[in-house]
């Protein structure tokens, strides 16, 4: 299903055409949103290719400003024909409880690595003590939780009108942040939980290229080959907690103020 034919994106996919494909008739509207990981050694060519032969028009980063400040170190700036909106996905909520999952002598050895501006250091203290132990569902969870004004934030790129479709949601690694952005809308307009479940799985294979290199980086933060992975789980694991926490989706899209009148737009965006 993801296009693997680019020379520096990974884990790339035309939503609708994925779901339509897992289908077997059309559902959603193809070449209208899209998924990846990040973008930043994305080749001149494959750029091209987002506008010729995709039409990007809107980029949603989903990444923290650690992994901008990580990204450059490493990368030189572009300049983008698409507009990107920036929106950083780990709330100050999100991190004050992460760091109160923390003992005491922990908080004070991430402050003083933060107050000397080692920021790996300070994360790999979260990762190894909090995110790794939380796990994927865990961390699915939380983000319902703690990042309830990033996620409308998201989902308002979709449907309001000073943002131009197709749209590309991504993170690092396109599959939790962007992946739960993705599983939301896909809720909000109706698609049944099978074939969420089934299009978020999909990012395993779209990761197989790159899993080497992934592992590395996510074990420079403390955590391990799992949290590469994109088992099917978490999306019934997301379902659920909304069900039991929230009173369904359209209880959390209403509490986040994803609206009725903001989910019927994405229904005539996305739905063919």
């Amino acid at each position: 299903m993801a296009d693997t034919s680019f020379d520096g994106i990974y884990n790339f996919r035309d939503v609708g055409a994925a779901i339509n494909a897992l289908r077997h008739a059309p559902l959603l509207q193809e070449k209208t949103l899209y998924r990846s990981g990040r973008l930043d050694d994305a080749s001149i060519a494959d750029r091209a290719r987002l506008i010729d032969e995709y039409g990007l028009a809107t980029v949603v980063d989903l990444r923290t400003k650690s992994e901008h400040i990580k990204q450059k170190q490493t990368q030189r700036p572009r300049l983008d024909v698409w507009k990107t909106v920036q929106i950083y996905f780990v709330s100050r909520r999100f991190e004050m409880y992460m760091l109160g999952q923390l003992a005491w002598w922990q908080i004070l050895q991430f402050l003083l690595f933060m107050l000397f501006r080692f920021r790996l250091a300070a994360i790999r203290i979260l990762g190894q003590n909090v995110l790794g132990p939380r796990g994927l569902v865990g961390l699915s969870k939380d983000s319902l939780r703690f990042c309830q004004p990033e996620i409308c934030a998201a989902l308002d790129v979709l449907v309001l009108p000073q943002y131009s479709a197709p749209v590309l949601v991504h993170c690092t690694q396109g599959k939790d942040r962007s992946g739960l952005v993705v599983m939301l809308a896909l809720f909000a307009v109706g698609v049944p939980l099978e074939l969420v479940r089934a299009e978020y799985a999909l990012s395993d294979a779209g990761l197989a290229p790159v899993r080497a290199s992934m592992i590395k980086e996510v074990e420079e933060i403390g955590m391990d080959e799992a949290y590469t992975r994109a088992p099917p789980e978490v999306v019934e694991a997301v379902w659920n907690c909304l069900e039991e926490e929230y009173g369904g989706v359209e209880a959390y899209l209403d509490l986040i103020r994803f609206t009725l009148d903001k989910r019927r737009t994405l229904k005539k965006i996305l739905l063919v």
